[in-house]
């Protein structure tokens, strides 16, 4: 804008100066042809007495007089009634034509004086003719020659040049000063745009009264933009929070492909962490899974709305891909690509299932053996007392080991839920240990086990239930899973922030392939032996969920036909 108001104002008044200079000349030239002109008619007028111009000798003597008085030169002819030339002082009479038909001779002797101005062939050059009438034979004209224009003009170029010159320079000057000057408000309100723009404080701008309702236009502009920027940059933080903060992953692409926005979990769960999402990226260079390029490419072809479970082998992720398209238009402009960590959900389905699977095998077994002692003894196939009472036994074993199988799946279930796990007592981890090691004695001394304790008092916020079931099921696991003559050791102890308990026995001990398992439901590494004993497989899962109730954490330690050390840690926490 500078540039072409410097321009503009330089070449107005440059051609201002120019149409000046031309207008001026031709004042000029009207001037000087109407001064030569009446020079003419004056010096026609003084010395048109007839007795001047009478004979030849008195012509020349006229026409010297007149001619000694100025300086520049003149024409003097004398043409009779006929057109003759008599008399011409710049070419013989007889060489000249007939000026009859002449206007300024024709004028003077009808009105008795006339003029005219034509270009001359004699000279070559124009002449400005004015004659009168000396008597009703003669007319005496008078001309001068009168400088064209063109003469004129060439005569001051060179002054004008010079003068064109100092005023260029001095228009030059005026101009990049003026136009500073002009532009200075709007540069300053300009500026104070960006400023508000930027979020920079704005100071007062001093402006000339011809922009004042610009500027207060202006002003109202900026308070509105200002408003809308803050409520969009509101809108974006706020959107920005959200997405970051976000544990599902978000991504949103155009038509194209490129992506437009996505939050750090979506980088996560596309296993690109480092992802940086600078200039136009494609899809492609964040992922190159064809199962997520397939369901986008269909969600923008097809403008549908897709979902699919992918593994990831450590996590199951759930992806939905929503098209985006503007109100006006019916083509898909984008797709927002929503990630969902479903790994819980999907690992608690694949645990009903085999807990369904596992629960309905563990029940079926004891009452397929209870169904089929009870149909022998119902259609008489066992009929002697002893055999009826062996058989009867049996199924009084079998629906005892129903009834505790059902006890530990309800006990694992609240434990799960977290029924009465949350109701904090304090616990004196001595005296519950030394009320199951009593509990137990009986049936350690029953399978020749030495069982021993040996614990520091230490108090801890737990359920008082779920604690001792816990040292239960370790115990109760070493005394049935041992050698004969062999021990169980319980040790209860405080180290740090962490309350330790270690129960380890003597028996036959847990092979490597089966120590990352046995805390899984219904999981037996013998199962011939679990039902000599009695085991239902649930002991140390009750016991890692309620470890896990109350952040613990639970390391195994087994030895083939060694022994097995089990520790369960507890954080501390002050009573």
């Amino acid at each position: 804008m500078k540039k072409r108001m410097f321009l503009m104002i330089t070449l107005i008044s440059v051609a201002a100066s120019l149409l000046a200079c031309i207008l001026t000349s031709f004042v000029y030239y009207g001037f000087y042809s109407e001064d030569a002109k009446n020079q003419i008619k004056t010096i026609t007028e003084l010395s048109r007495e007839p007795e001047k111009w009478g004979d030849e000798e008195s012509v020349k003597s006229s026409v010297n007089n007149i001619l000694k008085s100025v300086d520049y030169t003149m024409r003097f002819t004398i043409v009779d009634k006929s057109g003759v030339v008599v008399y011409d002082n710049w070419a013989s009479g007889e060489t000249l034509d007939n000026h009859g038909n002449r206007p300024e001779i024709k004028n003077a002797f009808a009105y008795g004086y006339g003029d005219d101005t034509r270009y001359s062939n004699t000279i070559s050059s124009d002449m400005y003719y004015f004659a009168v009438k000396l008597n009703d034979n003669r007319v005496l004209r008078i001309s001068r020659e009168i400088k064209s224009i063109n003469s004129v003009f060439a005569g001051v170029i060179p002054l004008l040049a010079v003068l064109f010159v100092m005023l260029f320079a001095v228009v030059y000057a005026c101009a990049n000063e003026f136009t500073k000057k002009i532009l200075k408000p709007v540069n300053e309100m300009t500026s104070a745009l960006d400023d508000m723009l930027e979020g920079n404080n704005v100071q007062e701008i001093k402006i000339y009264d011809e922009f004042r309702p610009l500027s207060h236009k202006i002003k109202d502009q900026k308070i509105k933009i200002s408003e809308y920027v803050d409520e969009l940059r509101h809108e974006r933080d706020t959107i920005g929070i959200i997405t970051e903060n976000m544990k599902e992953g978000f991504i949103l692409i155009n038509r194209h492909k490129n992506i437009l926005s996505i939050n750090q979990s979506g980088k996560n769960m596309m296993r690109n962490y480092n992802f940086n999402l600078q200039g136009s990226r494609n899809i492609l260079e964040l992922t190159r899974n064809t199962e997520i390029i397939e369901n986008i490419d269909t969600a923008i072809r097809e403008n549908t709305h897709l979902t699919f479970d992918m593994d990831t082998g450590k996590n199951f992720y759930r992806y939905y891909f929503s098209p985006v398209k503007e109100q006006s238009e019916s083509m898909v402009t984008g797709l927002l690509i929503l990630i969902e960590d479903v790994t819980f959900q999907k690992k608690a389905e694949i645990m009903r299932s085999e807990f369904s699977a596992n629960v309905s095998h563990e029940l079926k077994t004891p009452l397929t053996t209870m169904i089929g002692f009870a149909e022998m003894i119902k259609e008489g196939l066992i009929t002697d007392s002893d055999s009826i009472k062996k058989y009867c036994g049996m199924i009084h074993k079998e629906g005892l080991r129903l009834i505790s199988l059902i006890e530990d799946i309800i006990r694992l279930s609240k434990i799960e839920e977290g029924i009465d796990g949350y109701e904090y007592n304090e616990v004196n981890l001595k005296e519950t240990a030394e009320e199951v090691v009593n509990l137990l004695r009986h049936k350690a001394e029953d399978n020749n086990v030495t069982l021993t304790l040996k614990s520091e008092k230490v108090i801890m916020e737990a359920n008082k239930n779920y604690i001792s079931e816990l040292l239960y099921n370790l115990v109760d696991n070493g005394i049935k899973y041992n050698k004969k003559g062999g021990k169980v050791d319980v040790e209860i102890f405080k180290r740090g922030v962490f309350i330790n308990i270690v129960v380890k026995d003597t028996g036959t001990g847990i092979p490597e392939e089966h120590q990352l398992r046995v805390f899984e439901r219904f999981y037996r590494v013998d199962k011939s032996r679990s039902k000599e004993t009695g085991g239902t497989g649930l002991g140390l899962s009750i016991v890692k969920h309620i470890a896990e109730l109350y952040d613990g954490a639970i390391d195994l330690k087994s030895w083939e036909n060694v022994g097995t050390q089990i520790t369960v840690q507890f954080p501390s926490k002050e009573v």
